[in-house]
């Protein structure tokens, strides 16, 4: 069984992810920022778990009390985030700061923490939960919605890395792009689309596990496949009407074919 290392673990779809991860048999390191409220939330979990308390800024220690308790780590889930919903033009700097702090930089270092880890075992997989609005940001959350992109950013520009300066690594990532899902019992939520059910999307992410080549990116909700499907439908239009002028600016010099490079005489 795999060991689990779950930032975020007091709530939300990271409480959620820890718990089905348990109820299959894994073993789970379950993190965050109190861990009087880690432990309670997991009061009564069948299965082993270890509550830590995890402070993103040194996140060391708790990677090596997982490694003391468990002596491996084989999939690490990013889901300690803070939301913002104001507009840009009301988001102070410190706000901005803080933000990123969070859900960028936090997530950096915990990543920094565990790689060695998992590229010494040759094997291991990050997922990052992310949003859908990292990808088609609606109005009145862009700050927010700012951090999600970067994190996808994050977790590409990690993915490429780890191919190209650790071959056969065996570390994959993932970024999960979520639509709307409220924790609320659905008599209770009301909205233009029905929420997400926060436990199938943790079943999905833990199914992901037995997947030979998993995605990088997975959209998990009806209306963050709309969403994503929107946007690239933009992105392509706005691509071919602006093609030829794209297409002009390059130097006269240039071949088609030379794959961006210009052509060299013979010596």
């Amino acid at each position: 069984m795999a060991v689990w290392f779950v930032t975020g673990a007091a709530r939300g779809i990271g409480h959620e992810v820890a718990r089905e991860a348990l109820r299959r048999g894994h073993r789970v390191v379950a993190t965050g920022r109190d861990l009087t409220t880690v432990t309670a939330a997991f009061a009564g979990a069948i299965g082993e778990v270890l509550p830590l308390e995890l402070d993103h800024s040194h996140p060391e220690p708790a990677v090596e009390q997982a490694m003391r308790r468990f002596g491996r780590i084989d999939v690490v889930v990013h889901d300690a985030a803070r939301t913002a919903r104001a507009p840009l033009r009301e988001t102070t700097d410190a706000q901005a700061r803080a933000l990123f702090d969070a859900n960028v930089v936090g997530m950096l270092a915990v990543t920094r923490a565990v790689l060695p880890v998992l590229t010494a075992q040759q094997t291991g997989w990050i997922i990052a939960v992310g949003s859908a609005a990292g990808f088609s940001t609606p109005a009145g959350s862009g700050l927010y919605d700012a951090t999600m992109a970067a994190v996808e950013a994050l977790c590409e520009a990690l993915c490429e890395a780890l191919r190209a300066e650790l071959d056969d690594t065996g570390v994959c990532t993932t970024v999960v792009e979520l639509g709307r899902f409220s924790m609320l019992p659905a008599a209770f939520d009301r909205g233009p689309l029905p929420p997400g059910d926060p436990r199938k999307a943790a079943a999905a992410i833990v199914d992901l596990l037995d997947v030979d080549d998993p995605p990088l990116r997975l959209q998990l909700g009806a209306d963050a496949v709309a969403r994503v499907e929107a946007k690239l439908e933009r992105v392509a239009q706005e691509l071919d009407q602006w093609r030829p002028v794209s297409l002009s600016t390059g130097a006269d010099e240039y071949l088609p074919g030379q794959n961006g490079h210009r052509p060299t005489e013979d010596m």
